[in-house]
């Protein structure tokens, strides 16, 4: 077998399986929206019954206002079986913008169909293929009903709560480096300082020894003296010496 044929088997063994609800929620929290599973109008109004939106995002704009929906599909067939029945035009009165969310390599973007988007989730994250234009249409009342009572059920409360503690969690980390970051600059500086501190002691140390050498002479200068120490020790050489002279300044008095 080929280097190329283990590497393509390998590529293929690699590559997440996403499941649908998976995949969805992925890719609301990109989306930073808790609008996932949403019924579009009333359940007890609509006898024919209602689409379900798998994830919508708000633009907050009073200007630029847009609502998009997201199909999740995770197989072809089911993405052709969608395209087959024109399930997916149903979304369109719903939203200014209507992508297909899938899995990356699963559809192509020339399968999609022209009114709608490719948006694929990919190892590195979500990419957009095929991005569609923006509808200028009235969005129904139903629709932003389903949006406004969305946020009254436990499942919003359950996805918000989740959010909140994936930012907390991103500010404590962010909290984290950078008081990591002000202690290895304080150390960086403190080690400046070190060095500095080190050299003038290596100097300071250096003249000491030369000192001692020139008053005990060559042979103190392979001693094994802790550096330290040395300071003390001229130190008491000088008050040996200052005695020294002291005796015989004495013993020349008597002497006379």
């Amino acid at each position: 077998m080929k280097d190329s044929d283990d590497y393509l088997i390998k590529k293929v063994i690699s590559i997440k399986v996403w499941e649908h609800n998976e995949l969805a929620q992925d890719l609301a929290n990109i989306k930073q929206t808790n609008f996932l599973d949403v019924h579009l109008g009333s359940l007890y109004l609509n006898d024919h019954g209602v689409q379900r939106a798998d994830v919508i995002a708000v633009k907050p704009s009073y200007s630029r206002f847009c609502v998009t929906i997201y199909e999740i599909k995770v197989s072809r067939s089911d993405f052709f079986s969608d395209i087959r029945s024109e399930k997916w035009k149903g979304y369109l009165k719903h939203c200014h913008r209507f992508y297909f969310a899938v899995p990356a390599g699963m559809v192509k973007k020339d399968e999609v169909p022209p009114e709608a988007g490719l948006i694929y989730r990919a190892e590195n994250g979500w990419n957009t293929q095929r991005a569609p234009g923006v509808r200028n249409i009235q969005i129904p009342q139903e629709t932003l009903l389903s949006l406004l009572f969305c946020r009254e059920r436990p499942q919003f409360y359950e996805h918000k709560r989740e959010r909140l503690w994936q930012v907390y969690d991103y500010s404590k980390r962010e909290e984290t480096y950078k008081m990591l970051g002000r202690e290895v600059g304080e150390a960086l500086r403190n080690l400046d300082e070190y060095k500095r501190k080190k050299v003038s002691y290596e100097n300071l140390s250096k003249r000491i020894r030369e000192d001692i050498i020139s008053v005990l002479g060559t042979e103190i200068a392979d001693a094994d003296l802790p550096e330290y120490d040395l300071r003390d020790l001229v130190r008491q050489i000088l008050d040996k010496s200052k005695r020294l002279r002291l005796y015989r300044d004495e013993k020349g008095a008597r002497a006379k």
